[in-house]
């Protein structure tokens, strides 16, 4: 590989063929409406709401959408990622001041951008909820808050305040086609087999398929099965799995419905892998009749919230919905079902280390490439890792770019043993040398 081909390889795809304009983001039409829809409003000087909470699923445009809106539309844009920006000073100090004054010119209008505001949910944050509240009662400007999961508890009272816009996983031909331009700029050749698999992988991730189109690029400009082969697909439905399990063995409906809190998939789609697992889990037809009632009344208020946008009966909805099958499960079947059961505890136990390693290259790649270190751990470490492992040259200067160490190496390598014996061959030959 050339060193102009490894600077084109080096700029991150996600940024050179991010939206531009607003018609050139793909899938979620209905989104995109009920957006200019709500900042026409504001353009008349009469918002239907002075927020708008876009939510969904990671790499379907939420952030795009603005990003191009602002540009296509002259807007000065005030971008700020809630998951770095916690604490209520801190808030009010950036956003607290954009959205009560003007441009320096008096001329440009202004959008605030909040994204990741799931981030800022914890317990540590006590502050950073109500400032950005206090925020959208006194602002000027459209505030536009961006996350991929709105439905904790913790930001009900800015949900209300908000008009909430769902955005869905895209669909797998639009990604197809979307990635068979990127092909033709890049000068890639790849069959419509290889770019019909990464668009299943994505599962509707548009952000999560460029990025593998560019690891496979790293290959060649040839891509074929053998070099997506090398790709290896990603595990999205294991934290889905692990929240079953607590659902389906919970002993009481407050533990059932603690199983919500750490997905990453908003409700109606953690609704549907409940119903799916039902029939086997629930064997015995009484206990299956009252689950299925639960579910029945669940789905109807789930109904209720979207067609009347009454976010507060989510209270009612989760609980049913989860502890429902906990107290509807009072024969226990013949035999284990077997759903792939993570056994959490042993689990973080065991890759400690690795999770102190993670955190550690992301948190570098994060102050590199400025950007959140959730960021950074969901987007970029996987993009980097696919790079160490398969080119050596690429691996010693993403090193020294990011400043790792040889065991932050040897984790995106995935090799611990060969960085192993790369430092006891250093250590003989230096003490040889002695």
């Amino acid at each position: 590989m050339t060193l102009a081909t490894r600077r084109e390889h080096s700029t991150i795809w996600i940024e050179k063929y991010r939206p531009k304009r607003i018609s050139e983001i793909i899938g979620n039409k209905e989104a995109i409406e009920a957006f200019l829809n709500w900042m026409a409003s504001w353009e008349k000087g009469k918002p239907s709401k002075k927020a708008a909470f876009l939510y969904g699923p990671a790499g379907v445009g939420k952030t795009s959408l603005v990003i191009a809106y602002a540009t296509e539309k002259g807007y000065d844009l005030v971008e700020v990622n809630a998951s770095d920006w916690r604490t209520a000073e801190k808030i009010k100090t950036i956003v607290g001041s954009a959205c009560e004054f003007a441009t320096l010119n008096g001329m440009r209008k202004r959008i605030i951008l909040i994204d990741e505001v799931d981030g800022i949910a914890g317990q540590e944050d006590a502050g950073g909820i109500p400032a950005i509240k206090d925020a959208i009662e006194k602002t000027k400007v459209p505030i536009v808050l961006v996350a991929n999961d709105p439905w904790n508890q913790r930001l009900a009272t800015i949900r209300e305040m908000c008009e909430m816009i769902e955005f869905k996983h895209v669909h797998k031909q639009l990604i197809i086609s979307h990635l068979r331009k990127i092909c033709t700029l890049e000068g890639l050749e790849c069959s419509d087999d290889v770019l019909k698999a990464i668009a299943e992988r994505s599962n509707g991730d548009v952000r999560s398929a460029i990025n593998d189109l560019q690891a496979l690029a790293m290959a060649g400009p040839k891509i074929d099965g053998s070099t997506l082969a090398a790709l290896g697909y990603r595990d999205r439905v294991k934290e889905i799995f692990s929240a079953l399990v607590q659902v389906f063995h919970a002993k009481s409906i407050k533990e059932a419905w603690a199983s919500t809190e750490n997905i990453d998939v908003d409700i109606d789609t953690f609704f549907n892998w409940i119903l799916d697992n039902v029939p086997q889990q629930l064997t015995d037809h009484e206990d299956l009749a009252h689950a299925m009632d639960f579910l029945a009344k669940a789905d109807l208020y789930l109904a209720k919230i979207k067609k009347m946008q009454r976010w507060g009966l989510l209270r009612y909805a989760v609980p049913i919905m989860t502890g429902g099958i906990a107290i509807s499960k009072r024969k226990t079947p013949k035999g284990f079902v077997k759903f792939s059961f993570p056994q959490k505890i042993r689990m973080l136990q065991a890759t400690k280390h690795e999770r102190e390693l993670r955190n550690a290259v992301s948190s570098k790649i994060a102050s590199k490439c400025h950007m959140s270190s959730y960021k950074a751990n969901i987007e970029m470490l996987p993009f980097l890792s696919f790079m160490v492992k398969n080119n050596g040259n690429i691996a010693k200067d993403l090193m020294r770019f990011f400043e790792l160490s040889g065991s932050e190496l040897s984790f995106l390598s995935g090799k611990p043993e060969e960085v192993k014996e790369v430092k006891a061959t250093k250590s003989k030959k230096t003490s040889s040398t002695k």
